[in-house]
């Protein structure tokens, strides 16, 4: 049987969810940064296992340490996320938005230059989209939750303070 809520208990729900906001952790930006890790870790594993030594001079170099300033990054906004930073939402939605632009860059020299197959190509493709997908939205869930605890909060305060 489905109770009817009055408008009292219903705010009074929504209150209490609120309150618990303060108290717990933001898991799901956390999980949705640590998948978009993940997935940039398959594309960072099958990008030089099936580049054909292309990546052999300065620009494997460059690639090598984006990505390892990527995944540092990542985790560290990873974890701060869980806290409600709001600051590291937007960074994570920022990197999620750089794994797009990566699409356009290395994949795509080493498709031009032949030294990744058109299949490899398409795995690389793969693996960034999700990755951006799951970073993008870690990103958006992340500034929401926090801007709307940032709220509640400022709200609070205000009535103590009256």
């Amino acid at each position: 049987m489905k109770k009817n809520l009055t408008q009292e208990e219903i705010l009074l729900n929504k209150q209490t969810s609120l309150e618990k906001m303060k108290y717990k952790r933001d898991n799901m930006s956390f999980i949705f940064a640590l998948l978009g890790l993940v997935f940039n870790v398959l594309y960072f594993f099958a990008l030089y296992k099936n580049n054909g030594n292309f990546y052999y001079s300065w620009k494997m170099g460059i690639s090598v340490l984006y990505n390892l300033l990527f995944m540092l990054f990542t985790f560290y906004s990873a974890q701060e996320v869980k806290g409600y930073h709001r600051n590291f939402g937007i960074l994570l939605f920022l990197l999620g938005v750089g794994q797009i632009v990566r699409m356009f860059v290395y994949p795509k020299q080493a498709l031009a230059a032949e030294a990744l197959e058109p299949k490899a190509y398409t795995l690389l493709i793969i693996y960034l989209s999700i990755s951006a997908a799951f970073l993008i939205a870690g990103g958006i869930v992340s500034v929401i939750k926090s801007t709307i605890l940032k709220n509640y909060v400022k709200k609070e305060s205000q009535k103590e303070v009256v």
